[in-house]
Order: structure tokens, then sequence, then C-alpha cells
């Protein structure tokens, strides 16, 4: 009979993994770099007072998260609040490895030193992958207004009806080439 592998060790890596990442989130500030001249704000809003302008690479310590904007302290030591897309976390070099990948797992969800804000959008595997949901698609004739109640609407608002012509279809040369 096949022996079973311990699993012992899967785990204890695990959790030593898990205490890294913790203590890695427990040593402070995180660095981050300026990626294009930006704004600091008195408050995590684009209408707050701006305190001063932060220059494109410039050095930040990155102190709280609050939604899309990032606290942060200048090499000055000014205090103000930055939009993250603004921002780049860490060096920009390559991670040097032990903790501080995990962490940025945790912070990020990659490993990567692109990844700066956690934010994921759809690669193009996910739009390859993509179909249509023809039910969810159906169900939008419920929020359609029948056309008396739009009329009635527009009327109220003082708007009026417009005969518009459709634009000429043309194909372009690009649909010609792939097909």
């Amino acid at each position: 009979m096949a022996k079973r592998p311990n699993a012992a060790p899967a785990r204890s890596g695990l959790a030593l993994g898990l205490v890294l990442a913790g203590l890695a989130s427990l040593a402070g500030a995180e660095s981050g770099t300026v990626l294009k001249a930006t704004e600091l704000r008195a408050e995590p809003q684009a209408s707050a007072d701006v305190l001063a302008k932060l220059a494109a690479k410039e050095s930040v310590e990155i102190t709280a998260r609050q939604g899309a904007w990032a606290g942060v302290t200048t090499g000055s030591g000014q205090s103000g609040w930055v939009r993250i897309l603004n921002l780049r976390t860490g060096s920009g070099e390559a991670s040097q490895g032990g903790g501080q990948a995990l962490a940025s797992v945790f912070r990020t969800g990659s490993t990567s030193a692109d990844a700066s804000t956690g934010v994921k959008g759809l690669g193009a595997e996910d739009l390859r992958r993509a179909y249509p949901n023809t039910s969810e698609a159906a169900r939008l004739t419920e929020f359609a207004a029948r056309p008396d109640d739009a009329r009635s609407h527009a009327s109220q608002m003082g708007l009026q009806a417009r005969q518009v012509s459709y634009l000429e279809s043309r194909k372009s040369s690009r649909n010609r080439r792939s097909r």
C-alpha cells in the first residue's frame, strides 16, 4: 500500500506565510511613488482643499487607504490624501521575496510590482470566454417605458419630437480584412 504524503509541512508553511504577512502589515507605512503629478488633499474627496502639489516620481509613505484614496506622508513630513491610481506601491523593483511578496498578495491580489491598487479588470482571456446572458438581456424589457408614457413625460419637460435620419452604414476596411 502506498503511503500518503504528510500534509503537516504544507500546513505549517501556510501558517508561517500568514504570520509573515501579518508581521509585514504591522510593520507600519508602505512606501510608494507618485506616478504622475497630483494634488495632495486635506481629505479623501475630490472637493477637499489642496494642501500641496506632488511631483511625478516623488516618494511617499502610504499610511492609510479609504476607497479610491490613499493617506500619504511626503518626504517633507506633510500628510494628506491622493488618489490611489496616481500611486505605485513599493519601490517598483522586483520583490526581494520573503514576507513582502506574500504580503503583497493580501494587499493587491498579486505579487507583481505592477499591481498597485488591487483593482482588477477583464483580461484578454476573460473577453475571449465571454458570452451574452440572454435571460438578463431579456429582463431589460421590464425597464422600458411605454411609448405613450415617454411622450407624456417628454411633453411635461418641454421636449419636442424630432425626426433624425440614420447614418449611412459603412464597413471598415479592417472588418473586410478579418473575414
